[in-house]
């Protein structure tokens, strides 16, 4: 597992070294293997078209694609795959077999591993010093430590990281209930606001009756006042006229009563007396 992802590392890295090796000889064995004709592939043990699957490159850490530039003309690039290329042995990818498996059959390539180790170590191009088995016993402890630590390190660093990514969320879902409420206090403001320019109108509205209400009764007090003084002036008026005609009527029958005489006061008897004497002729006797 270890031997894969460090191969699948370095052909993330270094993807020029690898796909020169897989893709031309790979599109030239499917444009010429005999398949085609005879059914069989010489290159596969002679095995039956169908038989074996072949390796789609597109899985490969590197995909050809055809793009376009910004100014939408059609270009070519180099696209990164989604997942790494399969891998055999843990770090021996699997294009190299299939770049091989046509020449050597399905076994070929672990052959020719074999004996280019055995050809390198017996030859001692590949010197095998004690920093070789320093470096055989690091990667057995470190292989024994990932095969071993490693599943409850990564629910370890899952769970660490389910955590930061909690703290953080949590974080952005109490800003943004901050903002929330922010906003929803500028609305009430806004209608505070408005609110209060309601009660301002209503209060200019009741000092405007107030004032009328004030000048309706200062203007009452004015009619009454004047009212009041007309009414002195009439009452005044009647008073002057009758004590006038009081003087005017007792002046005149004084002076009535000085020009009568007795002889006319006699006459003015008898001509009641006779007026008297007819009235009670007229009426019916009982």
């Amino acid at each position: 597992m270890l031997g894969r992802q460090i191969v699948s590392f370095s052909i993330q890295l270094n993807s020029k070294l690898f796909a020169p090796l897989v893709v031309p000889h790979t599109q030239t064995h499917g444009a010429n293997c005999p398949v085609s004709k005879s059914g069989r592939c010489p290159g596969s043990g002679d095995a039956k078209q169908g038989g074996t699957k072949a390796v789609p490159i597109k899985v490969g850490p590197i995909v050809n694609v055809s793009s376009s530039g910004d100014d939408g003309t059609p270009g070519s690039g180099q696209k990164r795959a989604i997942r790494p290329g399969k891998v055999r042995l843990g770090f021996i990818p699997e294009e190299w077999f299939g770049f091989l498996k046509p020449m050597t059959g399905v076994t070929g390539p672990y052959f020719l591993m074999i004996g280019l180790a055995n050809y390198l170590v017996s030859k001692e191009i590949f010197v095998m010093e004690h920093e070789y088995y320093m470096g055989i016993s690091q990667f057995i402890m470190v292989y024994y430590a990932v095969t071993k630590f490693g599943p409850q390190l990564a629910v370890y660093l899952d769970k660490e990281v389910d955590d930061f990514t909690k703290d953080l969320e949590k974080t952005r879902i109490d800003e943004l209930n901050f903002h929330q409420n922010v906003i929803k206090e500028s609305e009430t403001a806004i209608w505070r606001a408005m609110g209060l320019k309601d009660l301002m109108q209503a209060k200019k509205e009741n000092i405007a009756v107030q004032l009328e209400a004030i000048y309706r009764e200062r203007a009452m007090l004015v009619y009454q006042r004047v009212r009041g003084r007309l009414d002195y002036h009439v009452r005044k008026q009647r008073t002057v006229n009758r004590v006038k005609q009081k003087w005017m009527v007792q002046w005149i029958l004084n002076n009535v009563e000085k020009s009568i005489t007795a002889d006319f006061k006699k006459q003015a008897m008898e001509s009641a007396l006779r007026q008297l004497t007819a009235l009670a002729e007229q009426m019916p006797h009982k």
